[in-house]
């Protein structure tokens, strides 16, 4: 009875690796027929956000401002959380007129691209509007609004 303890706590559930922790994510934005805003919000683990404005935007170019390390830690957090090195590279795009959302991430050694996020897991929609509010984009189909401090590169 006693073995029997000692094997079945040893048994115990793994932690998972630092490997597969995120230490750098990228989203991007495309255009639609109209003019939804196309832009990308690059997180990196040291704290350093850089928001590139493309198209349909009110600023191109671009502007680079710090987070902190802790609050990218958070944000990144999530992405582990959701065990995006699981998905796939890109998921069927259902409707032709939808802003695309795009995903590339660094996880230890790897970098993957997820296309399309926008009809894959619920999660990605919910971590794409949590990037967004990085860059104060007020609501769904406007552009984002760059507060003081950010800057021009």
């Amino acid at each position: 009875m006693l073995m029997i303890m000692v094997l079945t706590a040893c048994a115990g559930p793994k932690n998972a690796t630092s490997n597969s922790d995120v230490t750098y994510m990228k989203m991007w934005r495309t255009t639609c027929f109209g003019k939804c805003p196309s832009y990308s919000v690059e997180v990196y683990e040291n704290g350093l956000v850089r928001y590139t404005g493309m198209r349909f935007v009110q600023d191109s170019g671009v502007y680079e401002k710090n987070i902190g390390a802790a609050k990218a830690a958070e944000v990144l957090g999530s992405f582990t959380k959701y065990r995006v090195d699981t998905l796939q590279k890109e998921y069927k795009s259902l409707i032709a007129d939808v802003p695309g959302i795009n995903f590339t991430f660094t996880y230890g050694k790897t970098t993957k691209e997820v296309r399309n996020a926008h009809f894959g897991p619920m999660f990605l929609k919910v971590l794409a509007t949590e990037v967004d509010e990085l860059v104060n984009r007020p609501a769904s189909g406007e552009a984002p609004v760059l507060d003081g401090g950010w800057k021009k590169k």
